[in-house]
Formats: C-alpha cells, structure tokens, sequence
C-alpha cells in the first residue's frame, strides 16, 4: 500500500494521504510487516503493507519484503510469494504496501441561478489606467478570426460562477480586424490592481463564415501587471483556461467567481493555466514553467482540435451541430465552443468518439483515451517513496517520503518543487507514512520506522526535536488532527494516541474494534473513526475522551481490509477497501448504507471527500473513481486514468478542485487539472469550522 510489497496475498505498491478528516492506507504500508524494512533507505516516501494495511496502499510490479522491525537499513528483499496470515485477529504487522487516500473535492454545482454572461457595467470606480492589452484571436495555429467581440472580465467574489463582471469603459465594442487583431489600449479600466483578468472572444469569422457559436477564453492574471506584450486567444488558450477553472465557472456562462473566502483558490487556478500555454504564443507548453511538470500534449492537442472543426467552420455547421450534441450533460446542451468544453471539464467520462481528434494542433491522439480528464505528473522535490499526502492552507502539497532518514517534499499550487532537490529532514522523521496539516501550517508526519510524531513548520523547520514519544506510540500509520489541533495516530498495536498541539500524550484509545489500524479520519463532533485492515473487517469509533462507540466495531457495507476512510458533510463515514475493490458507506451511528459496496477498478489505497460531498478513491492500478454522495459512479469503471501513474497512493484535493495523488513506484505526484470541487484546506479547518464536503 504505502510501499511496494505484498498486502493479503496481494502484490501491492500504494501511497496513503493523511489528513485531518480523509485518510489511505494508514501507514504507507501494507499490514502484516513494518514499513521501515520494506523501502530502501533513501530520500523519498512511499511505504505498504504486506499483511495488514497501512493508509494509502496500492499494489504495483515491484515488492519488497517487509520489516522484521520498525526500522530499516536501507536495503530491500524481494518477496517471492504472498505473506501467510496470522494465525488469528489480526495480522502480526503491515504489509509492504500501504493504500492510498482518495480526493476531497469534486466538480462544482451549477449556481441556482446564472447570469447569461457577466454584466457590463456597474464597474467600481478605476484605481488606475492600466496598460494597454493587445493580441489576436486565431482558430488553429495562426488562422485570423475576424469580426470576433472581445471583453476583458474581472472575476467576482460573491460565489462560484457569481460576480464577473465587464471591465470595458466604453460603449463601443472591441471587434478584431481581418487579421484577428485587437487593442483594448485606453479602453478598460482595473477596479482594483489585483483584481483577477480573463479575456472572452465571442463570435467572428475564421475564413468559412461567420459563427455565432464561437466562444474563445484566455486567463491573463493581475489587472495591474497585465503587460502589453501581444497575446493570443485561440483554441488551446480555452481548453487550458476552462479546464484550469472549470470549478469556478457558472456553467453555461463566460462568468468567473469564486466565494469571498476562496480568493486562494481562484488565484491558484490561474497559475495552473499558464502550467499548460504560453499566453503571448497561445502554444501547448510540453513543460510547466517550473521545469519539473510534464503535460499531456497529445490529450490537450485533441481538445483544441474538437474545437477547432466548430470555430473554423459557419454558424450551424455539421462540425457545430456534433461537438454540441456530444458535450451535452447535466441537462446543459451547449450553444458555443466555452459551454462545450465546459462540459467536458466537468464531465470528463463523456464520449467524444463522433469528432474528429485531429487538426492544426499536433501531435494528437490516435484514438479515443480512457477519458477526458487533464493531469500533470510532476517529479523532484526529493520524491522518494511517497506515501500520505496533504494540503495546507496555501495549496501546497506535502509529501512523506518512506525513507531512512525520513524527509518531506513539498510542492507549491502550481506543481513547483520547495523543498529542495532532498527534501526536508530532522525533527526525527523516519519512514513517515502520512502526513497532516494544522490550522497553523505546520506539518506533521507518523513515523512508523521509529515509533514517533514530527512537527515541521510552514517552511519545513523541524520543531519536534528527535520527534514526539509516548509509550503506548507504536508503528503508527496514519494520522489526523481534531478541531482543538489534537493529533490522533493509528497505531499497529491496535490502540490510537492523542497528543496535544505540543506534542504531549493526552490519552490512549485502545479495544473498540481495534483490528491493525490502518487509517483514521476525526469528525465535526471530535469523534475518531477507525479502518481497521484486520481480518475483522471493520470501523471503530471513539468519542473525543476514548470511549468506544461499540465493542467490536462497525461491520457490512462491504468492507473487507479497510485501508482508508473519509468523513462528508453528513457525518457519513466512507471507507476504501483492499482486498476487494469496494467503496461503503457508513451512517454517524455506523450502520451500512452502500449494500454489498460500490464497485472500482482495483484496491484502493486512500479515499477523500471533496467539497460538493463527493467521494474520490486512490487506485492500486494508478486510477482514481469518483462517486457521488449517493453511490452513483461519476468516473468510468476503470476509474480516471493519468499517463505514466501505476499504483496510487495518497489522494487529497486543493482549494482550486484539483485532485492531487502520490504514486511510490515512479516517484511522482500527479494532478488531475479541476476535476473536483473546491475543498477546504488543511482538513484540519474544515474538521474546526465544520466544513467537511463543503466548499471553502
């Protein structure tokens, strides 16, 4: 699960998230061995179990055999066959792989009510004259859209899809020449100088007829820095601006808004856009900026080209009539190129197999992909057998690296390594399986290699000397933080510890099911729910003081090897499950809610739940399934599926809706561009502010 090994019989290679409500495979490895023995010693995360499940686990090709104890030399056996069960209870250990935790956000609803467009006027009162904002507007690579109406948007702030409005100052529309060209110089005023800025070409002729069906995007950033370089606003832009925002979008709309409590978000978002064009050259980056993100050309190239047969075509055109009738859902036809690609951001199972994948915009794809979904693998950091991961309240992503010394990667909103080239170190980290972030920023990781917790701060200063102690502390595999800033671990000993915000022992949990903790998730009410990967297979759950809500767990509901669990905005417990490849559900009094389970692709590792409350899973097979509140599959059966990922582990979304997953046997992270809903973050505050399922 969290490491390459064995979990039940099973070959696994997972990583787990940890987090204060939404956890995997608690420890990073599979359970029946210690996760220290099972990962060589080196800089990077990434540990499963081999008998008993560990958060975030996820099989893969590769094994390695587990610990004999909570320590490691750096070296791996191989397993040559699955690991025998205990005799009895539970396994003696974790397995050498541990699962992965699933996403927390999921696309974003419609607004109740959604303007047809931004409105233009009412703008506040200019703060300044900004420079002037110059470009063309081309379908393909360099065909001129003539006659195309250009607006400059500044997003809203009062809800999702809610409050953009024109920036424009005159009443005579910006229309682009023969040659596509435009200038909005002296023609548009800043409300404010970090008032966000997207561009928006309705209409116009790129050499068949004119199309009122055309409805071309591109993000520009800061109303104040906005250069007067030219830029370029064509098929690709859109594709990478939709996506990139696609939860901020009130669908069926060219409007941009985020809550007043999400502008990190928001901005965020943006900087994921310009991870996939250059904005002066409208072109596909192969590359993000940072150097460290590959993007998935050919995927992206066929996007832009499903566009570009309506754009370069008339009004009502064949190519038209099929891109809208195959983007249809969620009862929204489109009647333009924006709401098309729209939809299929926010729908990306959808079937595009009666349009044409090829075009201006090469290399494309041969054939139809598993599905439309856009994700970025990213590498560096000091990536080394990532196990659990986390996000805190900027977008960073923190990583866990399974390693002797232990050490953490951290990676900023847009993907960008800042943790250096190894990783952060100290604070006694070894062999951390699961991280979790406090309300503070600071970082903490179970370390199951020396029976310990670690602080790290914001910038990844140790705070926790040689790492926090308490008897009763051992392997612990998971973690999460309460609403108080509480930290419960999941502990191979069957029992859970509570430390304070300080690090001190506050209590012990122990009977109540307890059957090789995998996994723990804490609840609005400061209940800790349990996935116990035993042979038991089961959830427990305990009050804020310790006392066990029923003497041997919640059972049914097809659990069989809990590795992960999740809270949503009901109180509901979601559980991942290994050994069989089945989400359920929990009611908050623990009875079963999901019949025999609902169905994916492969073993989970970890599972999350984003903020429209619904529910995402970490694959061993490296994919990632969505369901919604309901149990109703929202991603294909195989799951949504990144190029190049093999076996996830640790799954958790970010304020901007992008799912984010650890994957131990390449070393990378992966991000899947908007295809949840915004989530609060850290999971802490949601869990404090009773945010959980629930936007920020």
């Amino acid at each position: 699960m969290r490491l390459k090994g064995f979990l039940h019989g099973i070959s696994v290679f997972v990583v787990a998230v940890a987090g204060t409500v939404l956890t995997g495979c608690g420890s990073g490895m599979l359970p029946g061995s210690s996760l220290s023995s099972q990962i060589p010693g080196s800089t990077g995360s990434g540990s499963s179990p081999t008998t008993s499940p560990s958060t975030g686990t996820s099989p893969s090709a590769g094994t390695t055999a587990p610990p004999s104890t909570g320590t490691s030399t750096g070296t791996t056996s191989p397993v040559t066959g699955p690991a025998a069960p205990p005799a009895g209870g539970s396994p003696a250990s974790p397995p050498a792989t541990t699962p992965v935790t699933p996403p927390t956000s999921s696309p974003a609803s419609p607004p109740a009510t959604i303007p047809a467009s931004p409105p233009t006027s009412g703008n506040p009162p200019p703060i300044s004259v900004p420079a002037a904002v110059v470009g063309n507007v081309y379908s393909g690579q360099h065909r001129p859209v003539s006659g195309a109406t250009v607006t400059l948007y500044g997003v809203g702030s009062s809800g999702y899809g809610q409050g953009a409005i024109s920036l424009l100052t005159g009443t005579k529309p910006i229309v682009t020449d023969s040659q596509g060209e435009f200038n909005l110089g002296g023609a548009y005023q800043c409300p404010s100088a970090d008032t966000l800025v997207y561009l928006v070409a309705t209409g116009g002729d790129a050499g068949a007829g004119s199309n009122g069906g055309v409805s071309l995007m591109s993000v520009l950033g800061l109303c104040g820095t906005v250069g007067s370089s030219p830029m370029v606003v064509n098929e690709m832009t859109t594709v990478a601006s939709v996506y990139g925002l696609a939860q901020f979008i009130a669908p069926g709309t060219t409007t941009i808004g985020s809550s007043s409590s999400n502008r990190t978000g928001l901005t965020n978002a943006f900087r994921t856009v310009n991870n996939l064009y250059d904005g002066a050259t409208g072109q596909l980056r192969a590359k993000t900026p940072a150097g460290n993100g590959t993007v998935p050309t050919t995927k992206v190239n066929s996007l832009a080209n499903v566009l570009a047969g309506c754009v370069s075509s008339p009004s009502g055109s064949a190519a038209c009539v099929k891109l809208f009738q195959a983007t249809t859902a969620g009862g929204l036809t489109p009647r333009d190129t924006l709401m098309a690609i729209h939809n299929l951001a926010l729908h990306p199972a959808l079937n595009l197999g009666s349009l044409l994948l090829n075009g201006p915009y090469q290399p494309a794809l041969a054939g139809l992909p598993n599905d439309w979904t856009v994700s970025i693998e990213y590498t560096g950091g000091g990536l080394n057998y990532g196990q659990l991961i986390a996000v805190d309240g900027l977008g960073n992503l923190w990583v866990p690296n399974a390693v002797n010394p232990g050490t953490l990667s951290e990676f900023g909103p847009a993907g960008e390594p800042l943790s250096g080239s190894s990783g952060f170190k100290g604070g006694g980290l070894n062999y951390p399986l699961a991280v979790a972030v406090d309300g503070d920023g600071n970082v903490w990781a179970a370390n199951e290699g020396n029976n310990t917790v670690s602080r790290h701060s914001a910038s990844g200063v140790p705070l926790s000397g040689p790492g926090y102690t308490a008897s009763s502390l051992k392997l612990p595999y998971a973690l999460a933080i309460d609403g108080s800033g509480n930290v419960l671990t999941a502990n191979g000993n069957n029992s859970v510890t509570k430390l304070s915000s300080s690090g001190a022992l506050v209590g012990q949990f122990e009977q109540g099911g307890l059957d090789f903790p995998y996994a723990i998730a804490v609840d609005g009410a400061a209940n800790a729910w349990v996935a116990n990967y035993g042979y038991s297979n089961d959830v427990s759950r305990f009050s804020s003081t310790g006392v066990a809500a029923t003497a041997n767990g919640y059972q049914g509901g097809g659990i069989t090897g809990a590795v992960g669990i999740a809270i949503d905005a009901g109180g509901d417990a979601w559980v991942a499950s290994f050994d069989r490849p089945l989400v359920s559900k929990l009611g908050p009094n623990g009875s079963p809610l999901s019949g025999s389970g609902y169905a994916i692709p492969s073993g989970a590792a970890s599972i999350a739940v984003d903020g429209d409350d619904t529910v995402w899973t970490a694959n061993s097979d490296g994919s990632v399934s969505r369901f919604s509140n309901a149990g109703e599959a929202m991603s294909p059966a195989t799951g949504y599926v990144s190029n190049g990922a093999t076996a996830e582990v640790g799954i958790a979304i970010d304020q901007s809706g992008n799912v984010w997953t650890s994957d131990n046997y390449v070393d990378s992270i992966f991000e899947y561009i908007g295809a949840a809903a915004p989530t609060t973050a850290p999971l802490q505050v949601a869990v404090k502010n009773n945010r959980l399922g629930r936007r920020p």
